[in-house]
Order: structure tokens, then sequence, then C-alpha cells
């Protein structure tokens, strides 16, 4: 009897947990369905409302900007650029320094590795000037590629790679020069089929670190035609219906992509085992 108020005791505990995560999600999704008139006199909604179609229907037709030549779909398209870039660039980069940390002989390699470690301790928001200053310099104001540079997460990525080849057994390497397999080949016939999980999850943490950027996009981007969806909220009103029909529509790319990679995001990321 004991045992099993316990269980129920943990299991409500749970409940709670969840409810108290969704609560928001569910709020912004029924409050997308009402007139704005509404939700400025009243609030927010926990019910849904009658304006769905007209409040989605309004931010899929979107021209925003002080010249209305940017649409949803537009920013749609630079967020995804955005965060695909950092997700991809951080994976690639940090595959490749993890690698040649762990199986390189190289006399600063402690060193390097907890250099790139202590940049955690340097958000971008604390070197916006410096970084700021830097791009100008390259030429990469209004562009994408300056929004995805400084924003990647090498150090994160490359401290879960470096764990990961560091758990591999010394069999493996030892297999590959009794084969005759050179750094290249045993980084693309060991390295990456034993890594794929891990780089699965490490792209879809970036992704999402990408996606949610709003100040530095704000910051280095004049140009109407670079806005992301982050930003549009602003221009389009949180607290209208279309503002918040467009953070619903905002909170699905990452939404779907963790929904796909659950499995091996939560295997990679719990358990290094699972990665063989």
């Amino acid at each position: 009897m004991g045992k099993r108020l316990r269980n129920a005791g943990n299991h409500m505990i749970l409940l709670a947990g969840v409810a108290f995560l969704i609560l928001p999600i569910l709020i912004m999704v029924a409050s997308s369905t009402h007139q704005t008139a509404l939700l400025v006199r009243e609030g927010l909604q926990l019910f849904p409302g009658s304006q769905a179609l007209a409040n989605y229907t309004q931010v899929l037709t979107l021209q925003a900007g002080f010249t209305d030549q940017i649409t949803a779909l537009d920013m749609l398209k630079n967020s995804l650029i955005i965060a695909l870039g950092v997700a991809g660039f951080t994976t690639i980069i940090s595959l490749l320094g993890a690698y040649a940390m762990v199986y390189f002989r190289l006399p600063l390699a402690g060193f390097l590795f907890w250099l790139t470690l202590a940049t955690l301790l340097l958000p971008l928001e604390s070197r916006f000037i410096t970084t700021f200053l830097t791009t100008e310099a390259l030429g990469l104001i209004n562009t994408h590629i300056g929004m995805i540079l400084p924003t990647l997460s090498v150090a994160l990525g490359t401290l879960f790679f470096r764990q990961l080849f560091l758990s591999f057994p010394n069999e493996y390497l030892e297999a590959a020069k009794l084969d005759g397999a050179g750094p290249v080949r045993f980084f693309i016939d060991f390295i990456l089929p034993l890594s794929w999980r891990r780089g699965g999850a490490i792209f879809v943490v970036t992704f999402m670190i990408g996606w949610n950027q709003y100040l530095w996009p704000l910051m280095i981007s004049t140009d109407e035609s670079r806005y992301t969806l982050v930003r549009g909220i602003r221009l389009i009103g949180q607290e209208s219906g279309p503002g918040m029909a467009l953070i619903v529509l905002s909170i699905l790319p990452p939404l779907i992509l963790v929904l796909i990679f659950q499995r091996w995001f939560f295997q990679a990321l719990a358990d290094d085992k699972n990665s063989f």
C-alpha cells in the first residue's frame, strides 16, 4: 500500500511538471485563435476562439517592414538558413576538432581543448561590440554567414564529441593501423559510423540555438530581406492574434526536428554505449 502511494505521488509530481511546461504552449495556441482586440482587453486566453483561419491566413500573407517587402515565408527561409548553418558548421567543426585532439599527438591538445571550452564563459552578448567590429571589417554585415559564424557552439560540440571518442576502445585504432588505414580512412570507416547519433544530437541542439537567435541578427541586419521569424514577431506585435499565430508557426520547425530525432537525441546524450 505504501509503495502504491509513493508511485502515485511520483506520477502526480511528473504530471504536474508536464502540465507546468505544456500550459504556456496551450495558452499560446489558444490565444492565436482570438481577435487582437480581445487579447488586448482581456489578456491571453486558455480556450480556442473563432479567428484561427483569419489570423493564420494573415500571417501567411504577411507583408511587413518599412517597405512591406518581407513576408513570413522569407523570414522562415532566413531562419532556416541560419539554424541549419549554425547546426551544420558546429557539428562538422566540432567533430574534426575533437578527432584531432584525441587521435593526433598534439603537444598542446589539452590546452587547446580547455581554451575552446573557455569560450563558453564568454557568451555572444558579452562580446557584441568586438564581434560586430570584426564582422564589419570582414564585410559580412547583412549576410547570412555573418549571422551564422559568431553564433557557432563549437565548444559545446567539441566537449560532447571528445567525451565520446575517449570512450572508444583503443583496439579500434590498433585494428585500423594493422589494416593499414591512415587518418582519413580511420575517420571515415571507424569514427563517422560510431558518431552519427552523437552528431545528430548536437545538430538538434545547435539548430535550436541558431533558430532562437534574436539579438545578433537584430544587431547585424539592417536589410529587411534578412529578417528572421523571431524578429518578425516584433514587427507584427506579440500581443496580437496574428502575432500569436506567428509564434506558433515559429516553434514548429524545431519541434518537428526534435520529434523526428528524439530517439537518437536522448540515447546519444544519455549513454555513450548506445553510440556503438
